[in-house]
C-alpha cells in the first residue's frame, strides 16, 4: 500500500505507517524545521515543502492513503478554541478540497487531532469535516486512542477514518495502559536542578501538588514522574503527576510549555527538564534522529507530532485489515 501524508511534521506518521509495511511516496508540510527533520530520517524524494494552500490534487500521486495530522492549536484547549475559523486549524479543508480535486481519491483517509476537534464549536467543526468526506463519497467513522496504551505518555488523539468503496472494519478496543513507566526511559546521566531552581519549582506549587511531592519525597523506594507547566495569566503553575507517567508532550504554543520529570524517594527530591531524547522515547520514535535542528526545535516537533505505535496500531486494525478484507471478499 502507499501512502500521502499532508501535514506530515517531522515524519511520525510515516514511522508508524512503515512499521505496517505501507509506503509514503508523497509528503508536505509548511514548517522548515520539521522538514529538516523529515528530510534528514527519509531523505529529501517525496517532500515538498510549501503552503497546502498552494497545492492542487493534480500534485498528489495516485495513493491508497491519505493522512492529514492537521494544526491542533486552534482546537486545543492550550489554544484559543477558535475551532476550524482559526487560521491554523481551518487549513483542514483546504485537505478536503485537494481530495475533491484528485481524480483517483484513495479509498483510505485518516484524520488525526486533539480532542478539542470533537467539541470546538459545539461540535459543528467535527461535524463539518465528516461531512465534507461523506460527500466525497467517504463512510466515516472515528476512534480514541491513548498513546499511554503503548508508552508512559498520557496523549489521547482522535482519528477519524474515512472508508471510499471498503466496509470499515470492526475496530478492536484499544490495548489497556502499557506497564511501561517513566523510569524505563529516563536518563540519569543528565544534570538535575540546583537549589536555586528546584527552590522556584516547589515555590510554584500549589497546596495540593506541594502534598503530593512531599508524600512522593518520604516514600521508600525512588519513583520518576511527569510535571508541566502551564503559564496563566503571565504566571508559570507547575502541575505533577499522580502517576509514573509523563502528560501529554506539547510544544511552546497556548500557554503550555516543556515537560519536567521528578525524582522522588526516600527522602530524596529531584527535578529537571526533560530531554529531547526523552520526548523521543515517550513518542515511541525509535531510530529518529534530530541533528539538523535545535535542541528546542526538535522538542517543538515531537510535542506536535503522533505517537508512531498508535499509528502502528490504528494502521494495522482500521487500514490494512478493511483493505484485506475487501481483496478477500
Amino acid at each position: 500500500m502507499k501512502a500521502a501524508e499532508f501535514f506530515a511534521g517531522m515524519g511520525l506518521m510515516r514511522a508508524g505507517l512503515e512499521r505496517c509495511g505501507i509506503e509514503t511516496v508523497w509528503a508536505n508540510d509548511i514548517d522548515r524545521a520539521k522538514a529538516a527533520l523529515y528530510r534528514e530520517n527519509w531523505g529529501e524524494d517525496e517532500f515538498e515543502l510549501g503552503d497546502i494552500r498552494n497545492l492542487g490534487g493534480s500534485d498528489v500521486p495516485a495513493v491508497d492513503l491519505a493522512t492529514a495530522s492537521f494544526p491542533c492549536v486552534d482546537l486545543s484547549l492550550a489554544g484559543y478554541r477558535a475551532g476550524l475559523n482559526g487560521t491554523r486549524s481551518g487549513v483542514v479543508f483546504e485537505f478536503l478540497r485537494i481530495l475533491h480535486e484528485m481524480s483517483d481519491r484513495p479509498p483510505f483517509v485518516v484524520l488525526e487531532n486533539v480532542p478539542g476537534f470533537l467539541t470546538a464549536n459545539g461540535g459543528q467543526d467535527f461535524d463539518s469535516v465528516t461531512c465534507g468526506l461523506r460527500q466525497l463519497g467517504y463512510t466515516v467513522i472515528h476512534v480514541s486512542v491513548n498513546a499511554a496504551s503503548f508508552v508512559p505518555q498520557s496523549r489521547v488523539r482522535v482519528f477519524v477514518l474515512g472508508y471510499r468503496g471498503v466496509t470499515p472494519p470492526l475496530l478492536p478496543t484499544p490495548p489497556e495502559p502499557s506497564e511501561g513507566r517513566l523510569a524505563d526511559l529516563v536518563r540519569d546521566d543528565l544534570p538535575w536542578w540546583g537549589a536555586k531552581q528546584l527552590a522556584c519549582f516547589l515555590g510554584s506549587l500549589s497546596d495540593l501538588q506541594a502534598g503530593r511531592v512531599d508524600a512522593y519525597q518520604q516514600q521508600d523506594g525512588v519513583t520518576y514522574h511527569g510535571a508541566y507547566r502551564r503559564t496563566r495569566k503571565g504566571k508559570a503553575v507547575w502541575e505533577v503527576r499522580g502517576d509514573e507517567i509523563a502528560g501529554a508532550l506539547r510544544t511552546t504554543a497556548g500557554g503550555s510549555g516543556r515537560q519536567a520529570v521528578l525524582r522522588a524517594g526516600s527522602g530524596d527530591f529531584a527535578a529537571r527538564w526533560m530531554d529531547v531524547a526523552e520526548y523521543a522515547a515517550l513518542q515511541g520514535a525509535d531510530g529518529i534522529t534530530w541533528e539538523s535542528v535545535s535542541p528546542r526545535q526538535a522538542m517543538f516537533a515531537f510535542g506536535d507530532a503522533v505517537c508512531v505505535p498508535v499509528i502502528e496500531w490504528l494502521a494495522t486494525h482500521a487500514v490494512i485489515a478493511a483493505a484485506d478484507a475487501r481483496l478477500s471478499a
